[in-house]
């Protein structure tokens, strides 16, 4: 599943590729993962500008210039990808967002798990996004991440993908900053002491960062925009 590290790159990719685009039609193959409906959201999205993409956690957030809001999210096997138009089609697609300009951005799936949801409204967005944790790299501090693992007899490893608790954390940056920092992803959260935590704390930034930096780390479905 892509997390914090591909999700983020995958946004930047479509804040210089899409942003002053009008859309100009949006069609699907897998209805289901239109919501609440392709009509709907059709009559929502055609003819406005993508004026912002932003991210949370690992949802996606197209922002359109008529105060329409699209969340994306990729799930497991999901891909955002940015095309010229009357390229050959890409791999599991079912959602192609024809854009002026002569480009298509397209939602690749091949478990169809992942989704393209319109919002009702800015508060429904808040909402969403306050059933995150914080983020690393963002705004969460070495005391918060202490505070989160003293309180919980579980396995540190599922602390660390608990998205309530810490957004944008998924197996793959768990595993590597566990890793680093020389913990069991067994072991109790709660067991860990200030000096294990400090270390599995800079451990997690310092793998974000280098997802960051090497635009992902997810290699089986994961691609990036382009």
């Amino acid at each position: 599943m892509p997390e914090l590290p591909e999700v983020e790159t995958i946004r930047k990719d479509l804040e210089k590729l899409i942003v002053g685009h009008k859309v100009l039609g949006i069609e699907t193959n897998s209805p289901k993962q239109v919501q609440p409906s392709l009509e709907v959201v059709k009559k929502a999205i055609v003819g406005a500008k993508i004026n912002k993409v932003q991210r949370r956690a690992k949802i996606l957030q197209l922002h359109f210039s008529n105060g329409a809001i699209v969340i994306i999210h990729l799930k497991l096997t999901g891909r955002l990808l940015v095309r010229k138009k009357g390229e050959k089609p890409d791999d599991w697609q079912h959602i192609t967002v024809s854009l002026s300009g002569g480009k298509e951005l397209r939602f690749a799936d091949a478990r169809k798990f992942g989704w393209f949801r319109l919002l009702k409204d800015e508060k429904e967005l808040e909402k969403i996004l306050s059933e995150f944790g914080p983020e690393p790299l963002a705004d969460l501090d070495f005391s918060d991440f202490f505070k989160i693992l003293s309180s919980s007899s579980q396995p540190v490893k599922l602390i660390l993908m608990d998205q309530k608790k810490i957004a944008g954390v998924g197996n793959i940056y768990a595993n590597e900053a566990l890793f680093l920092a020389g913990l069991s992803p067994f072991r109790p959260a709660n067991k860990i002491n200030s000096a294990k935590a400090k270390k599995l704390y800079q451990s997690l930034e310092k793998v974000l960062k280098l997802g960051l930096k090497y635009r992902g780390a997810s290699d089986q479905y994961y691609l990036d925009a382009q």
